[in-house]
């Protein structure tokens, strides 16, 4: 403590105190630790817990940690939302979704579409939905995903698969069968 901070009416045996236990600290190493953009990365996991940020596991690269960080409070503002997992899933770097909620995608007869989403005549399918996504994911990058809805997504819904068959390389016959990739639905 500074003898600078004490009162008018300190005793002598305080200004002692205060001149005896003054540090020679420097806390401007501090200052940035809680700014995303400008915290060191070594410390960015510890800035990643206080925020509770949701994904920070799944980030590839420092830019993209960075990224999670930033948008976390908004993120947890509307957490439960299709905008927060439409933000956390750019953040990512794993593109747009779109998000379908409900199985009731009939076509104008009332038949179901002929896409394997839904179940006829089930009232309890409310609760279900898919995030479609036009990018090729491998299965390790659709179980992150999968963990981050976890997270992010409302926690009353149920996650349906996430849907990828719209991507170019499953359309056009140019991903490879190795394992690392899926036919393009990854139920859970």
């Amino acid at each position: 403590m500074s003898r600078a901070l004490l009162p008018p009416n300190r005793t002598p045996l305080e200004a002692a105190l205060a001149d005896a236990t003054t540090l020679a600290l420097n806390p401007t190493a501090l200052r940035w630790t809680s700014d995303s953009s400008r915290c060191p990365v070594a410390l960015l996991p510890w800035l990643a817990w206080e925020r509770s940020v949701e994904g920070f596991d799944a980030a590839i690269n420092e830019e993209q940690q960075r990224e999670l960080i930033r948008q976390s409070i908004s993120v947890h503002r509307r957490k439960g939302t299709v905008s927060a997992v439409r933000d956390v899933f750019r953040a990512l770097g794993l593109g747009e979704v779109v998000i379908q909620e409900g199985n009731n995608h009939y076509i104008a007869d009332g038949t179901l579409t002929a896409d394997g989403f839904g179940t006829a005549g089930d009232p309890d399918g409310w609760v279900e939905y898919r995030v479609q996504i036009d990018k090729l994911l491998s299965v390790e990058q659709a179980n992150t995903a999968r963990a981050v809805l976890a997270d992010v997504a409302p926690a009353r819904s149920v996650l349906w698969g996430i849907d990828f068959t719209g991507a170019s390389l499953i359309a056009n016959g140019f991903a490879i069968a190795d394992g690392a990739y899926t036919a393009g639905v990854v139920n859970p």
